[in-house]
């Protein structure tokens, strides 16, 4: 605080300017009328200034002790406002320390918790709790409740209906103070073996004395570790090359489950030939299992037996592993339950045994309708005599109905030998032409170093034979051969030829229809390209062909499929066709080339087409050459 003026005692005297000192100043020269001004201005300020500042007994203050403080207004209301704010947010917070404690909100007080087996058995019924609980006085208010389920998971049931079809939303609404509520979910649990799969569930909600959402989230680990099904493969564990092999595949039910079917998928080297299976394979080659029906003596099958037979043939591996695996199907994902494999060892021999077919000894190419050139070939180069050989040949091919694509009564073979059929699946049908001594004599001993040389001829059927839109997923063909006779400790050996796949692509065919009239200068020719398809959808068609003379070339306006054009500089026709689905059967491109001059050493009007396209079922390329077009 500034002190107060302090007050003289002395009285102030009539006349004031005889005893009111001034400061010194510096004089300077004035005339008497200037003074006089002068005077009267200073007696006019004291006496404004003793009316004042004078007291009730007419002191006046002693005017040095009195402080003149300067202001400053714009730092007073930053400081006031400053101040103000700070009132106002230890308000704030007093109010919150203040405030009851059932009005708090904690997160941590939201609880949510999965309970059920961590570890199950695939297939079996399971029920899972969640639980939710406010543990606070304040209320809950629009919380809803969300559940992802593991892959395999396949609701059932649960104690309050969902709010969608997928069973994973609740609208659970407020949650009292206190108040604690249970999810129960029941369901089917499906997955592979020692597969590690997440329930979670996400509870969002808004506490009443909150203006946006929060979430608490749960989650549970749980493992598939057993399954209520085991498999076993049993067979040969050792082998010769070409002998027969039999394999076993052995289902057993080991524990209750909900599962209704199963498939098991049996696999095998590339070097081994299928020659049967019982109970036949489906066309993707595999066994279904339905354990709730019941067999034909009314009792529920337990156990269930599958059997497979083969061969391996000429290759560099020394083992083959034939092996299964037992799945189960559920939202539309596949899980396997459990598998298993066996190893065989595979031995060769000393008998050099070849197929060849149109040529090849390998894979190769060929289309409906094709020929098929086979040369079986024998030489003994081992030290003994071989007696008493039996020669098969084996061709597994597509089939509908047990048609096969081999029109195997149309076989040319000079030594008659003996056929069979044999229906592995639906889609595959196995034929089997078999000779021994009495069909061809050489067989009955085959001396060190003898050569025995087999030819036959197959042909594959067209379109017009049989209905290739039904073969449209089988398209492989299977050969082998194999050679068995007995040593000389009287055993019986087999051994099988190399093997030989054969891709039959689609029937892809192409025409060129020329008709001509007029001749000499302005000849003209209509010519119409024409493709043919039965068996496969295709994609990615070229035909190109060179023209040759002094000609004009006239294309249609607009093609029947894809893009066409003619370049008169290098005088070359292209067609371009994306795809030819299995719907369209012909596509034909007519256009016409007039001979604007001839040329008596001309031959050629058009070159040989060369086609390319792409078999969308095999992968394959198929690549043709047609006839020129003559002059």
């Amino acid at each position: 605080m500034s002190e107060e003026p302090s007050f003289a005692s002395k009285p102030i005297p009539e006349n004031p300017e005889m005893e009111i000192k001034k400061p010194r100043r510096k004089r300077t020269v004035k005339n008497s009328t200037s003074r006089t001004a002068e005077n009267a201005k200073e007696n006019k300020i004291s006496k404004q200034l003793a009316q004042i500042y004078q007291d009730d007994s007419g002191h006046l203050p002693d005017m040095k002790k009195i402080k003149i403080q300067k202001t400053h207004s714009a730092f007073k209301t930053f400081f006031g406002v400053l101040l103000f704010g700070g009132l106002l947010a230890a308000v704030a917070w007093a109010g919150l320390f203040l405030m009851p404690a059932n009005k708090k909100f904690s997160e941590d007080k939201v609880e949510l918790r999965i309970s059920g087996p961590a570890n199950v058995v695939a297939g079996t019924t399971t029920t899972y709790k969640i639980a939710y609980e406010n543990n606070q006085s304040v209320q809950i208010k629009k919380a809803r409740l969300n559940v992802q389920y593991p892959d395999g998971f396949v609701f059932a049931s649960s104690n309050v209906n969902a709010q969608n079809t997928g069973h994973t939303e609740w609208n659970i609404g407020e949650i009292a103070s206190g108040k604690k509520k249970e999810l129960v979910i029941t369901g089917v649990l499906y997955g592979s073996l020692q597969q590690k799969q997440s329930l979670r569930a996400f509870l969002t909600y808004q506490p009443e004395n909150f203006s946006s959402e929060l979430q608490s989230a749960a989650i549970m680990d749980i493992t598939t570790d057993k399954s209520p099904f085991t498999l076993t493969v049993n067979g040969s564990n050792k082998t010769l090359i070409g002998n027969t092999s039999e394999y076993i595949f052995t289902v057993k039910k080991e524990a209750d489950s909900a599962i209704s079917k199963l498939e098991i998928k049996p696999s095998w080297p590339k070097n081994f030939t299928l020659s049967s299976s019982s109970p036949a394979l489906t066309k993707d080659f595999k066994w279904v299992i339905e354990p709730g029906k019941t067999t034909s003596s009314s009792e529920r099958a337990d156990t269930w037996v599958f059997k497979l037979a083969g061969n391996f043939s000429n290759s560099n591996q020394e083992t083959g592993d034939i092996s299964g695996a037992l799945q189960v199907i559920a939202n539309n994902k596949t899980f396997s339950l459990t598998d298993n494999k066996l190893t065989t060892q595979v031995a060769q021999n000393n008998l050099d045994f070849n197929l060849a077919i149109n040529g090849s000894l390998s894979n190769f190419n060929t289309q409906p309708g094709g020929d098929l050139n086979i040369t079986l070939s024998i030489k003994n180069q081992s030290n003994e005599e071989i007696q008493n050989a039996v020669l098969k040949l084996g061709l597994n091919g597509p089939s509908i109905k047990k048609q096969t694509l081999i029109d195997w009564p149309k076989i040319t073979d000079t030594y008659d030998g003996d056929i069979r059929g044999t229906q592995i699946t639906d889609t595959l049908r196995r034929g089997e032409i078999t000779w021994d001594k009495t069909k061809i004599p050489a067989l009955a001993k085959i001396g060190k170093g003898q050569e025995i040389s087999v030819d036959i001829k197959l042909s594959l059927r067209d379109a017009k034979e049989m209905d290739l839109s039904a073969l449209a997923t089988s398209s492989k063909i299977t050969a082998l051969a194999d050679i068995s006779f007995k040593d000389l400790n009287d055993k019986t050996q087999n051994i099988a030829s190399n093997q030989i796949l054969i891709t039959v692509n689609s029937d892809l065919t192409f025409e060129s229809r020329d008709t001509v009239s007029g001749s000499g200068n302005g000849e003209k020719h209509q010519i119409n390209w024409v493709l043919t398809n039965n068996f496969h959808p295709l994609k990615n068609l070229s035909l190109t062909a060179d023209t040759y003379g002094d000609i004009s070339v006239s294309l249609p306006d607009s093609s029947p499929a894809g893009e066409v054009n003619f370049n008169a500089a290098t005088k070359k026709i292209t067609w371009n066709i994306p795809s030819m689905p299995e719907s369209v059967d012909v596509l034909a491109l007519p256009f016409t080339i007039t001979v604007n001059k001839t040329n008596p050493t001309q031959n050629l009007l058009v070159s040989k087409v060369h086609i390319q396209a792409e078999d969308t079922v095999t992968g394959e390329k198929i690549d043709l050459m047609a006839e020129e077009t003559a002059l």
